[in-house]
């Protein structure tokens, strides 16, 4: 397992949507030991959201270790058990890991006085039964946001095979939202909804697809995904099945590697649902700020960014899509306001 080491608003009246930053908050809480774990560092959505969150953590004046779990609930549950528990560690954040697997060991944290947060840790925005808070955007409204622009891009009949892995629930409810949506569509028809485990896309993809081509043949016109890393490996598999017309849809991280095959018009993915990663990392620490200051949750949900080739080719190609600096200049003013 890989450890690395780096150095170094006010209370919610309901819930709030936004590109930024909360209004307000609590000033930043400075010398904590946090651990912050990774569910798999090879995951881009996962390790920009761990670089941004160690950008403000440097901010705050935290010292976080990080422990990349290799997509190993058990190294998960190891690193909750003799690391979180240790008496010098004040919190935890959880990246990309389902929290309610680690129920039992989130909850004895809680009662040791630590407060853990997560990000894509639970299927919904905000606290849930293990976590203080956990970050993401609407899952619905990143599953509506894929499933419109299929519509919108595509003249004719839809049919669409959903990929999605049960392993997370906040996977479990993207697929679901994508499959009624769809359902609500009079041109589209759900042929399959297909549970490929993520940490295994690339051995599985390879072979699933020249199966769904034979069962569903030109029925088949869309494929709309959980998560990019789905498509890293359907070009080569569809161009030799001869389905080179099929239009691909991540509802769900905006890798860079998926920017990259977008911009450059080489891939069939022809969008994704990115979350606005830099923005999420800073938000993290935000929460995990708030409860160490024993405040509640700011109730901040970002929205998720439509990413298609026409968008990146007008944006810079040298920085992130979602990285305007409006949001650290939001949060530095809440964590260090003057007087």
């Amino acid at each position: 397992m890989l450890i690395l080491t780096t150095a170094p608003v006010a209370s919610r009246a309901g819930s709030t949507t936004g590109y930024a930053a909360p209004a307000a908050g609590p000033p930043a809480q400075g010398g904590r030991h946090v651990l912050l774990i990774a569910y798999d560092l090879r995951n881009g959505g996962i390790s920009k959201i761990t670089r941004s969150f160690l950008n403000a953590a440097g901010r705050l004046r935290w010292q976080v270790k990080v422990a990349d779990a290799r997509s190993s609930n058990e190294a998960v549950r190891e690193q909750l058990l003799l690391q979180a528990t240790d008496k010098d560690v004040a919190g935890v954040a959880l990246i990309g890991a389902d929290s309610a697997g680690f129920h039992l060991e989130l909850t004895m944290l809680r009662q040791m006085g630590k407060t853990a947060v997560g990000w894509h840790a639970g299927g919904n925005p905000g606290p849930n039964a293990e976590l203080f808070a956990n970050v993401t955007t609407d899952p619905l409204a990143v599953a509506q946001t894929a499933v419109d622009y299929a519509i919108s891009s595509s003249a004719g009949a839809i049919g669409a095979v959903i990929l999605t892995d049960s392993h997370f629930t906040i996977a479990m409810r993207k697929s679901a939202a994508m499959k009624a949506a769809l359902l609500a569509c009079k041109r589209c028809k759900v042929l399959s909804v297909e549970d490929v485990d993520l940490s295994k896309a690339a051995q599985a993809i390879p072979a699933l697809v020249p199966a769904l081509a034979r069962r569903y043949g030109h029925s088949w016109t869309h494929t709309l995904a959980i998560n990019d890393l789905y498509f890293d490996n359907t070009n080569f598999p569809m161009h030799q099945a001869g389905r080179s017309d099929i239009v691909n849809i991540s509802a769900g991280d905006g890798s860079n590697s998926a920017m990259n095959r977008i911009r450059e018009g080489i891939s069939q993915q022809k969008a994704t649902v990115a979350e606005p990663c830099n923005q999420q990392g800073w938000q993290l620490a935000d929460e995990l700020n708030r409860g160490f200051a024993r405040q509640p949750p700011s109730g901040f949900v970002s929205r998720p960014i439509l990413v298609t080739r026409e968008k990146l080719l007008a944006h810079s190609r040298d920085g992130d899509i979602d990285d305007d600096q409006a949001y650290r200049q939001a949060y530095l003013d809440i964590w260090f306001k003057k007087p």
